[in-house]
């Protein structure tokens, strides 16, 4: 029988593991310094000293500075209030009450923050995590929080240091910003310029092997004048080709290939907030833009127009222009196939475009399912600034049930026969705008209310991350920034749309603007006649 245990020593103070820690690594520290005094003298001791110090120093200036450190030391207590929190299960009745707590996976870097992984817990989903972006946000002081589920049972917060869409610019794309990438991407980014490198040499060895075989037969077929046929080119280059399969024009030289065709199914018109460029979808589709005066409207509408010059310069495009305004799409007439500013014009310019489509969807039927552009039957693309003017801004009424019947019918048959309707408006209401689910694809810019936010880009979008409410109003920082909600994509993407100045509208009028342009005359400011419209 074993012997009682005396009650005093029944109960033993526990000794804190951080103690435990501390006591082997100065026991550690005094063992190194021995060894470099020993070994070095005393000035190897004193550099031990200093790392010892300096370590320790860095290590706690990094968990009070680094944003990483920051986010897992506090993140049990954010969860707690924002009541993500729950309680776990008791083993037995009289167990002490625990709770538990969604927990940091993983925290990975990207070019403008840091991307944390989280995990749910049983019962959670990812909605409930993004009503709390914007606290989440406060409480790391980041620029902003986005929230995404890339797979069921986690949710990747997306934790944005800086605002990379926050300058300016013309072009199509913005500068990119001085980011040193890691060293796995580096080491990537080595070993496939070696392996093209190498890919290169085989190829030059194989075209000189090649050239080498070719000259020996030559020679062989110059020099063997008994065999038939000798003297001549040979065999390879007999057939007018050239090595690669090239062409050869009238005077010996390779011809050149036949260029691409313009783009026209999407333009590159601004840059997304990951610096990847942003290009919006036109055929197969219909997209509204919706923002408030001076949010950035005419920069998407230039943006469009831009991109398309090319296809409307080679007869694959056509761009219709309604412009109620006369201020935004006139500076610009003569690049537009047809243009209207007066409200009866534009209704019929409406009506106009739904009698072409009903008549290419007849000729069509049976034939072919998908539209492809051709001089004969271009794509057209029109663009609407103030769309309201026409639904309920209009004070005929019968000019607004006209041109409602003639955008519904358009929003819903036109993408499939090449017919694209881009439409700019203010107010996104209802009652202003009850055609708006009739658009695939949407932009929302600078809005004056949050619930108008998911009135454009689709209910829950703002709690997931599209705060174009809190757009800044500062032209130069706000101008043109927004979110695009995509066919099929529920997930916003912040974006903004390079600005066009004047001055290179201009530009493109001269370089593009025909004397001849053909579209309606509607307005003072318009010279050509209504004539010349045959097409």
């Amino acid at each position: 029988m074993s012997k009682p245990i005396h009650p005093r020593f029944k109960t033993a103070v526990p000794i804190h593991p951080r103690f435990k820690t501390a006591v082997l690594l100065l026991a550690a520290a005094w063992l190194v310094y021995s060894t470099a005094v020993a070994h070095l003298g005393s000035l190897g001791g004193a550099l031990v000293l200093v790392l010892c110090v300096a370590g320790p120093v860095g290590a706690l200036a990094y968990r009070a500075k680094s944003l990483r450190s920051r986010i897992r030391r506090g993140w049990p207590d954010l969860t707690y209030a924002l009541g993500l929190w729950q309680q776990a299960p008791l083993p037995r009745f009289d167990a002490p009450y625990e709770y538990v707590w969604p927990r940091i996976a993983r925290i990975r870097r990207h070019p403008g923050g840091l991307d944390v992984l989280i995990g749910l817990l049983p019962g959670q989903v990812p909605d409930q995590v993004a009503q709390h972006a914007q606290g989440i946000a406060h409480a790391w002081r980041v620029h902003r929080v986005e929230v995404a589920s890339p797979r069921r049972g986690v949710v990747v917060l997306r934790a944005w240091t800086v605002d990379p869409l926050a300058q300016p610019f013309t072009t199509g794309r913005a500068a990119p910003t001085a980011t040193r990438p890691p060293l796995t991407k580096r080491l990537r980014g080595w070993w496939g310029r070696l392996a093209t490198l190498a890919r290169r040499a085989r190829f030059h060895l194989r075209t000189l092997a090649r050239r080498t075989r070719t000259a020996a037969a030559s020679a062989w077929a110059a020099s063997a004048l008994e065999l038939p046929g000798s003297g001549g080119r040979p065999s390879a280059l007999a057939a007018g080709g050239l090595p690669g399969g090239r062409a050869e024009g009238g005077d010996g030289s390779p011809s050149e290939p036949v260029g691409a065709p313009a783009g026209w199914a999407s333009v590159e018109i601004g840059t997304r907030e990951d610096g990847s460029p942003w290009r919006l979808r036109l055929h197969g589709t219909h997209v509204l833009v919706a923002g408030v005066t001076g949010a950035g409207k005419g920069s998407v509408l230039w943006g469009v127009v831009r991109g398309l010059l090319p296809a409307v310069a080679v007869g694959l495009v056509q761009i219709w222009a309604l412009d109620p305004k006369r201020m935004e799409l006139s500076f610009g007439v003569s690049l537009f196939a047809k243009y209207a500013s007066d409200p009866e014009r534009m209704v019929e310019l409406l009506e106009d475009a739904v009698e072409r489509m009903q008549e290419r969807a007849r000729s069509f039927a049976g034939l072919v399912r998908s539209h492809t552009p051709t001089p004969d039957s271009p794509f057209v693309v029109l663009l609407v600034d103030e769309l309201a003017f026409l639904t309920a801004y209009q004070s005929d009424r019968d000019l607004r049930r006209r041109a409602e019947a003639a955008i519904a019918t358009l929003t819903s048959q036109g993408r499939s026969v090449g017919f694209c309707l881009v439409g700019a408006l203010q107010d996104p209401r209802k009652e202003v705008m009850n055609l708006r689910n009739l658009f695939p694809d949407r932009v929302a810019l600078r809005m004056d209310e949050a619930a108008q936010v998911d009135m454009v880009l689709g209910s829950g979008a703002r709690d997931r991350g599209a705060y174009a409410d809190l757009i800044s109003p500062d032209p130069h920082t706000g101008a043109g920034v927004g979110y695009v909600r995509n066919e099929g994509n529920p997930e916003p993407v912040r974006v903004r749309a390079a600005y066009v100045p004047d001055s290179e509208i201009s530009a493109l009028v001269s370089q593009y603007g025909p004397d001849h342009s053909v579209y309606v005359a509607s307005s003072p400011l318009d010279s050509n006649s209504e004539s010349g419209d045959s097409q």
